[in-house]
């Protein structure tokens, strides 16, 4: 029911080279039968409700009025304002997604606040229960305190474990600095066990980027940064759909390397970015949705070998597709390359391959850069340049614009925006490319130096 095919960057190899680079991919499709199994979605929809949630959402418009000093929350104002609330467009999000056609009736939702604490305001079945959870998500109002997200992530991991046999996923919005950022870790973990993804939605600039992609990370999630909250609907009904089609899960891959072969690192690297950790065994890659293909990276360090034709590890996946209560597997499969002195066989890579290992380097220049602007920021521009150059041979327009944008607030500044950092380090993570295939631009495909220089070997 599932469909795996595995690819190097390059079928040969320089022989009595020294150590070299082998990337990996692992491409998964779910097939036909496993593809129709719909299966029973459980959302939770955690919500901040600190108050900072009570300030204007960006991309909305409101009238300032000014008003004596008063504090909130530890927080300090000198206006009021007339207009939607950061909390407001999260409540009618909420309400528009229980409204949502891709929402069957005996599909599961959690609605679940927090602030210095968390509680879920109202849970049931997106039918029988619906006016109990608008209930619950009108109530949303009532609640305010600080930004103790562990907390609420902790609640919706025992929200979602209450009911069995489903496709759950966490929406999580905050706009704010988490100060349990352990138990944030933590509860992402369990989540992970419930083969659960945190979809993360930071609003605003207070929130900690970093954190987010650790927490989606360790439950193969997803993160957004977005300056417009009157996308929320929009994001909301597309991580629904995913859900929907989310048909296989808790995909595991064993890797059995021979003597000397070492796996480096592993990645989903297509819809999104994801970092595994390459001492799992055996590795969790998450859930696979019907309808496209999810791509995987691992990266080998090879040692020398004399001229032949060698098996360097076998690769084996196991998995469930639960709306048939039906565990699989996947025979063994071998990565199999010839070390070669011919120095035209060697050279040969493979487009499809390098344009996913171009878009991880894109993703590390931009985290490079970004700690190179707080000393070196003439540096940091020439890192974002690079990033900025592999994006257009990538055809990754949004990107492109993105990193434009830093490198010219750079030039004019000295330094980047709170906002734009955020915005091209979660952009890196999740605005990522199909690769091409054989017909793929020659330029993008980076040379064994800039393959060294950028993954740091």
């Amino acid at each position: 029911m599932l469909h795996a095919t595995i690819k190097a960057h390059r079928a040969y190899l320089r022989a009595d080279a020294g150590v070299q680079k082998l990337f990996v991919m692992l491409k998964l499709l779910p097939a036909p039968e496993a593809a129709q199994a719909r299966p029973r979605v459980h959302l939770a929809v955690v919500i901040d409700t600190s108050g900072s949630m009570r300030e204007q959402a960006p991309g909305t418009t409101a009238e300032i009025v000014p008003a004596e000093p008063f504090t909130v929350d530890g927080k300090t104002y000198n206006a009021t304002f007339e207009g939607a609330t950061k909390l407001d467009v999260a409540m009618e999000a909420a309400r528009q997604l229980l409204a949502s056609a891709n929402l069957q009736p005996d599909d599961y939702v959690s609605i679940v606040q927090f602030d210095d604490g968390s509680e879920v305001v109202a849970e049931g079945q997106a039918g029988q229960d619906r006016e109990r959870l608008l209930a619950g998500i009108d109530g949303l109002e009532r609640y305010s305190g600080g930004t103790q997200m562990g907390k609420g992530l902790r609640v919706a991991v025992e929200a979602l474990g209450r009911v069995d046999n489903t496709a759950r996923k966490v929406l999580l919005l905050t706009d704010g600095l988490a100060v349990d950022e352990g138990d944030c870790r933590e509860a992402a973990g369990a989540l992970a066990e419930l083969q659960t993804p945190i979809v993360a939605l930071g609003v605003g600039e207070e929130y900690n980027e970093d954190l987010f992609s650790e927490l989606c990370n360790i439950s193969q999630g997803r993160p957004y940064d977005f300056r417009d909250m009157t996308a929320l609907p929009q994001i909301f009904e597309a991580e629904l759909g995913a859900a929907t089609r989310q048909v296989v899960s808790d995909v595991r891959l064993t890797v059995r390397t021979v003597r000397d072969v070492r796996l480096v690192s592993a990645m989903r690297a297509y819809p999104n970015l994801a970092d595994l950790d390459p001492a799992q065994e055996p590795l969790a890659l998450g859930n696979v949705e019907a309808g496209d293909h999810t791509i995987f990276i691992l990266e080998f360090d090879l040692p020398a070998r004399p001229s032949l034709r060698t098996r360097l590890a076998q690769l084996g996946v196991t998995y469930q597709v639960p709306a048939q209560g039906y565990r699989g597997e996947i025979a063994p499969q071998e990565l199999i390359v010839e070390f070669t002195a011919d120095e035209a066989l060697a050279a040969a890579v493979d487009p499809e391959v390098m344009g996913y290992v171009q878009q991880r380097n894109v993703d590390n220049l931009v985290r490079q850069a970004t700690e190179q602007a707080k000393t070196n920021p003439e540096q940091a521009a020439k890192t974002l340049q690079v990033a900025r150059s592999m994006t257009q041979r990538l055809g990754n327009g949004g990107m492109t614009l993105a990193l434009g944008r830093a490198v010219d607030e750079l030039r004019s500044n000295g330094t980047i925006k709170v906002g734009t950092v955020k915005t091209i380090k979660l952009g890196a993570r999740t605005q990522t490319m199909k690769a091409g295939g054989p017909d793929a631009p020659p330029d993008a495909i980076p040379s064994d130096e800039e393959i060294r220089k950028l993954t740091g070997a």
